[in-house]
């Protein structure tokens, strides 16, 4: 936070400096929701990645998409040099309510946070690895070790974060 440079980035060209890790926000439904969108985002990643070079590091983009079938979808989109992902996306249906989707992008970036510190790995085969233990693709959506951590600690967070 102190003397740190990273920059809020939003899809008309403006940058902001937030001091914490990178975002893009694309196809926001409501203009005027995207400042709390923006706040929840820098306060999530904040909480779930304490470790500010690694948060600094990291690159989120937030799109809504009409055409998902799910509230929300975190992907890697690139990775770095030592291939550990450092790019995200993250996209959202722009049909729920606010209090929802700051719900499902509380829950979207705990993904982030484990797909950046290594704990979760995709595979170009669909299967997962989660602390060391591969898991099928068929495995029960609530039954994912990922899954019941990304629940529990979305509404931690989103706690804090109306305490804020």
């Amino acid at each position: 936070m102190f003397g740190i440079r990273v920059w809020f980035i939003i899809n008309n060209g403006l940058t902001y400096n937030t001091n914490y890790m990178q975002f893009k926000i694309l196809n926001c439904p409501d203009k005027d929701f995207r400042p709390y969108l923006e706040r929840a985002a820098i306060f999530y990643a904040k909480e779930l990645i304490p470790d500010t070079r690694l948060r600094n590091r990291c690159f989120t983009k937030i799109r809504f998409d009409a055409n998902i079938m799910e509230y929300g979808y975190c992907s890697v989109e690139d990775y770095n040099t030592r291939k550990q992902p450092r790019e995200f996306l993250i996209e959202i249906h722009p049909g729920l309510g606010a209090p929802t989707i700051l719900s499902v992008l509380a829950h979207e970036m705990v993904h982030v946070k484990q797909l950046a510190k290594g704990v979760l790995k995709t595979r170009k085969t669909g299967s997962f690895i989660w602390a060391g233990k591969r898991y099928s693709k068929k495995t029960e959506y609530l039954s994912m070790p990922w899954e019941i951590e990304a629940f529990s600690k979305q509404e931690l967070i989103l706690r804090r974060a109306f305490q804020a």
